[in-house]
C-alpha cells in the first residue's frame, strides 16, 4: 500500500511549521540580539585593550588585523541578524502563495 501525501496537507504542513518557526524566531530574538551585542563589546573592549599596550610594530599590525576581524564579524552579524526574519517571512508568503 502506497502512503502519497496531497498538496493540502503539505501546504498545511508547512504553514504550521513555518508559523512555529516565527513564534520561535520572535520569542528569542531579543535575547540573541542582546548576547550578540554583548559579545561585540566585550571583543571590542579586548582589542582596545590588545592596541592600547602593543609596544611593537609587529603587535600593532596583528591589533589591527583584530580590528579588520572586528569590523568584518559585526557586519556578518548585521546581515545574518536582519537576513534571518526576511527568510523566514519569505518562507511563509511561498507556502502561503
Amino acid at each position: 500500500m502506497v502512503n502519497l501525501i496531497s498538496a493540502e496537507t503539505l501546504d498545511g504542513n508547512l504553514q504550521e511549521i513555518i508559523g512555529k518557526l516565527n513564534a520561535l524566531v520572535d520569542s528569542f530574538w531579543l535575547y540573541i540580539v542582546i548576547a550578540l551585542a554583548a559579545v561585540v563589546v566585550i571583543w571590542g573592549a579586548y582589542v582596545g585593550i590588545k592596541i592600547a599596550i602593543a609596544h611593537k610594530n609587529e603587535e600593532k599590525i596583528n591589533s589591527r588585523e583584530m580590528v579588520k576581524s572586528l569590523i568584518i564579524g559585526i557586519i556578518i552579524i548585521f546581515i545574518v541578524a536582519m537576513g534571518a526574519p526576511l527568510l523566514i517571512k519569505g518562507l511563509n508568503a511561498w507556502v502561503g502563495a
